[in-house]
Parts: structure tokens; C-alpha cells; sequence
């Protein structure tokens, strides 16, 4: 059997490695933890909160933050697009 591996970032890895920033999406939020911990990170995932993206102690650790802002802004832009808008 073959097992293809999933490119999403799940909470499990993420527990497992120290990290700078933490970046969170649900439905059309986004969320930035700095220096997430643990507890954080776990009861964002049990209110629905999908990990994106997270960046460790790398120098040039603010700029991957930039650009993995943008890239979560145009992904939730297509899926606002192509998906149903919220509505109270």
C-alpha cells in the first residue's frame, strides 16, 4: 500500500517543534499566535481553527511570516469566491 503524504501542517508536528509564529485560519479569519504553546495551540484545534503555516527561530523569520500572510489572504479570497458568503 502506498500512503501519500498531506503537505497541510497538522498540530501534532507542530506541538513536537519550538516555533516563532503560528498562523491559524477559519472560515474567513486569520490568526497569528507569537510563541504559541502548547495549550494554545490545542484549544485553537478543538474551536475549529486549521493550521497553516508555522515558522521557527530562523532569522529571516518575520519575512516567511509576511509571505505566508499574503499567501492564507489570497487562499481564503478564492474560497470566499468560489464558496458561500456568510451571512447573519
Amino acid at each position: 500500500m502506498i500512503s501519500l503524504t498531506n503537505k497541510k501542517h497538522n498540530y501534532v508536528d507542530a506541538l513536537a517543534t519550538e516555533m516563532r509564529y503560528a498562523v491559524l485560519t477559519k472560515d474567513s479569519r486569520i490568526q497569528i499566535l507569537i510563541r504559541p504553546t502548547a495549550r494554545q495551540l490545542r484549544k485553537r484545534g478543538k474551536r475549529g481553527w486549521q493550521l497553516f503555516a508555522t515558522m521557527g527561530k530562523d532569522r529571516n523569520a518575520q519575512q516567511v511570516l509576511e509571505e505566508t500572510v499574503k499567501q492564507a489572504l489570497a487562499e481564503l479570497e478564492t474560497k470566499n469566491k468560489n464558496g458561500k458568503d456568510r451571512t447573519k
